[in-house]
């Protein structure tokens, strides 16, 4: 009878060992904080399969620049600005988040179940999605002096760029210095521009939205950058602005000094065959967005820069790889850009 039974505590050892890693531990509950990283790779795909993308195809910020568009009479000066000014650097456009560098953005998407905040420390008169707005756990601003961030709530409807971006765990308390809410469904002007089709569109970035002032890392894996994106200039822009800003953080107020008005758009010349230029893959993906779609002047001064997403704030380290200086290799030239006339808007085309 002990023999029996020593062998039925063998047998039933031995099945519990080969059970339980299939087992998963289903019935045990977890000890500690199991709060997941917040991720943008929940972006969801549109009905062709691609990466979803914001706004109407035929607006502003996703039409494509025709071959033959017009150029700026002062194509030659903005391009000899933008290259050989003061704070120009390289004379060329960086990558911002690309590296250990920490000037990239994060974004991410909300879902319903996520908890909402009222954010705090905003100017009188901010949108009033900021007092229900939606973020997921986890979430941070970028780890700059900026501090951006942008949050998808595709439920509701909007994207939402904050600036100085901060959440204060001690107090369960988000705060921002700026922030603008933009309708996905929208053409995805800002209301004063005059040529928004939703009043909602609204905030302090001077036309900026959350979703075109960064590249996304979904759209560049997979092949499919496909709206106009905000660069900033690291040499100062002018005080005044065009369509489609409706403010300038520029300073430069004598026009003899060249420095183009904020809202000017180019792009790399159609003519380029970039497929052999070398390029690194991801770049050569950013580069064939800002040949078609092209860039605008969105912010003044620091570094002349393109933002990448801030992969390492979103939680899932750095996925680029990419370095700052990819797009080195087409500088602010005429045999490499071309500069659009002041206001110009494909869509209108």
């Amino acid at each position: 009878m002990v023999r029996i039974v020593l062998i039925l505590v063998l047998v039933i050892g031995a099945i519990l060992v080969v059970v339980r890693p299939f087992g998963g531990g289903g019935d045990r509950r977890p000890t500690g904080p199991t709060t997941s990283p917040p991720t943008s790779h929940d972006a969801p795909l549109d009905s062709r399969g691609r990466p979803y993308r914001p706004f109407h195809d035929r607006s502003w910020w996703n039409t494509p620049v025709p071959t033959n568009a017009p150029s700026d009479p002062a194509a030659a000066q903005v391009l000899t600005y933008l290259s050989t000014a003061p704070e120009s650097g390289q004379g060329c456009l960086r990558l911002a988040g690309a590296q250990h560098n920490r000037w990239g953005q994060p974004a991410y998407w909300a879902q319903p179940g996520d908890p909402h905040y009222a954010v705090q420390g905003l100017p009188a008169g901010a949108p009033g999605e900021l007092k229900h707005l939606r973020i997921p756990q986890g979430a941070r601003g970028a780890d700059n002096s900026d501090g951006t961030m942008s949050v998808y709530d595709m439920a509701r409807g909007y994207v939402v760029l904050m600036t100085d971006a901060h959440y204060d765990a001690a107090t369960n308390i988000w705060s921002a210095s700026g922030a603008t809410v933009t309708y996905l469904d929208s053409n995805g002007l800002i209301d004063t521009t005059g040529k928004s089709d939703d009043p909602r569109n609204r905030g302090t970035h001077r036309g900026n939205n959350g979703a075109t002032s960064y590249v996304r890392y979904d759209m560049v894996k997979a092949g499919d950058v496909r709206n106009v994106l905000k660069i900033a200039s690291g040499p100062a822009l002018a005080d005044r602005f065009v369509f489609p800003m409706t403010g300038s953080d520029g300073t430069v107020t004598d026009p003899a000094v060249g420095a183009p008005p904020e809202g000017l758009r180019l792009r790399l010349k159609p003519s380029l065959d970039l497929q052999h230029l070398g390029l690194h893959p991801q770049a050569l993906v950013i580069a064939e967005g800002l040949q078609k779609y092209g860039v605008y002047l969105g912010d003044s001064g620091g570094t002349t820069a393109l933002k990448l997403e801030d992969t390492r704030a979103e939680g899932r380290g750095q996925q680029w790889t990419v370095t700052a200086d990819d797009l080195c290799m087409l500088p602010f030239t005429p045999q490499f850009w071309d500069v659009l006339p002041e206001g110009y808007d494909p869509s209108a085309h």
